[in-house]
């Protein structure tokens, strides 16, 4: 009788699930076409923020019957009572609902930072319980609290539960993110790893595509954000859809539970059944024999994996910085703004489907060094073109375009850099990486309020140091997915 253990650190060598079930096949696709839904719902809660606090219109509509001064449009003034708004395109923003101005004009980047600085929590809470307890637990978890959080948001009271319920979006949309990805990662075959890796984010896109429709459909803040919240419902269908991945749970030696699995998925991709219970068995054995501690955060930093992690973390930070960032200065210097976003968003579908073709034929690194330094050239001329609308359009949605690309890219790199053993808690601190870098995005967006070449110099040049970086990774196009450290390359 194979002992069961309960180190979710072990892992299943990937070309044993390939060759039971096939690289690709219908079971497959029923995960993938299920769970990359959920990235819709990411596209939604990340750049709602943009019809939340666009670029507003105020002047003093209340003095006191002492005042003396003069009146001008965008002042501020320590003796106003009471401010008004022209929000257009929406008929109100939480800017005009709370009187984010001002003094106060922090407070509209400071809910933003909340949300991401929610996602950077979840990020690690989550990637340690998925890799801990399992995939489809903490995946159903994530999915509830996303849920109900979305609609909290319209009902908010004040500007105080409005930012706290935004970081419990957060928190939960973090897990959405990190979990889905890997489930994806874990069912599909090597040969379809890339190709499936881009396109999964193409619901994030189409998500930021349909912001300005929702928009225009929905004018104040409390029925937009209700609006998407509605189709998220569909999302709780996952308590009935979603299976625990097999590959987890032979690692932790539930096999019975794992053949199971694997027997009803090589039925329906038409694969023979008569050897899986033995060989998850007999992969099962060999894991149990390691004996391996429980893993922890701290083994990302092992002296054969800390630069992979250190340098990883890094280019998601740029990656976020720039990403996020380069949206909203788009969306607040545009003089349309559903045009700006929509096209901003439409551009990352062919790139996103043009770095499938890119890291399939120059590989992970190359197309990630390539898409950081286009990108990082496109921002830093943006900032030197002047005030022709249409040019400034053109080098801002490339610049998100390459951006696109590199975000795609870096995902599928990173899940390949990191052991199976540690691959949700690598990712989830990678996400925490790219948060990081998303909560200081609105701050150096309103930077050109003051200081107007000051985001695209920032905005240009850290693409091109994380191009830098990239260098000191390895590649691992053509290489076996690691499972355990002793795998990994010093």
């Amino acid at each position: 009788m194979v002992q069961r253990v309960s180190d979710p650190e072990k892992s299943v060598p990937e070309d044993t699930f390939s060759q039971l079930l096939g690289h690709f096949g219908k079971w497959q696709l029923i995960i993938f076409l299920s769970v990359f839904l959920i990235k819709f719902a990411s596209g939604w809660v990340q750049m709602a923020i943009l019809f939340l606090t666009p670029k507003v219109t105020y002047w003093c509509e209340e003095f006191p019957e002492n005042f003396t001064g003069v009146m001008a449009n965008g002042s501020c003034y320590k003796e106003c009572v009471k401010y008004a708004y022209d929000t257009s395109p929406m008929d109100s923003t939480i800017v005009s609902e709370w009187d984010l101005v001002c003094d106060r004009a922090w407070m509209a980047s400071f809910t933003q930072m909340m949300l991401q600085f929610g996602i950077l929590t979840g990020s690690i809470v989550y990637g340690f319980l998925s890799d801990r307890y399992g995939r489809r637990i903490t995946f159903l978890a994530s999915i509830s609290g996303l849920v109900l959080f979305s609609f909290c948001i319209p009902f908010s009271t004040n500007y105080i539960v409005f930012t706290v319920f935004r970081f419990f979006l957060g928190f939960s949309t973090a897990g959405t993110m990190v979990i889905s990805f890997v489930i994806v990662m874990e069912a599909v075959g090597p040969k379809y790893r890339e190709a499936f890796g881009c396109v999964f984010h193409i619901p994030f896109i189409l998500g930021h595509l349909t912001i300005p429709v929702f928009a225009y459909y929905f004018r104040t803040w409390e029925s937009y954000t209700l609006a998407l919240a509605v189709p998220q419902v569909v999302y709780l269908s996952y308590f009935l859809i979603v299976t625990e991945s097999p590959r987890w749970l032979v690692s932790v030696g539930r096999v019975d539970e794992a053949t199971e699995i694997v027997k009803k998925a090589a039925i329906m991709n038409k694969m023979p059944t008569d050897k899986i219970e033995e060989t998850l068995k007999k992969v099962s054995h060999e894991l149990v024999t390691r004996e391996a501690p429980k893993v922890h955060y701290g083994d990302l930093f092992r002296p054969n994996l800390w630069v992979r992690t250190v340098c990883s973390c890094a280019l998601w930070v740029i990656t976020g910085v720039t990403f996020f960032g380069v949206n909203q200065y788009i969306s607040q210097t545009s003089s349309s703004l559903y045009i700006s976003i929509a096209a901003a968003a439409l551009i990352q579908v062919p790139a996103n489907l043009l770095s499938i073709w890119c890291v399939r034929t120059f590989g992970r690194k190359a197309t990630t060094i390539a898409a950081f330094t286009l990108g990082g050239l496109c921002l830093l001329t943006l900032g030197v073109v002047g005030d022709d609308f249409w040019l400034k359009f053109t080098l801002g949605t490339l610049g998100v375009s390459f951006m696109s690309i590199n975000a795609a890219t870096i995902y599928i790199y990173s899940s390949e850099l990191f052991p199976t053993v540690v691959r949700n808690m690598g990712l989830g601190l990678c996400s925490v990486g790219m948060r990081f870098g998303s909560m200081l995005a609105p701050f150096i967006s309103n930077l050109a309020v003051s200081i107007p070449w000051l985001p695209t110099v920032i905005f240009g040049l850290a693409p091109l140091l994380g191009a830098v970086i990239c260098l000191l990774l390895p590649e691992t196009k053509g290489k076996k997915l690691p499972d355990s450290f002793e795998d990994v390359e010093s």
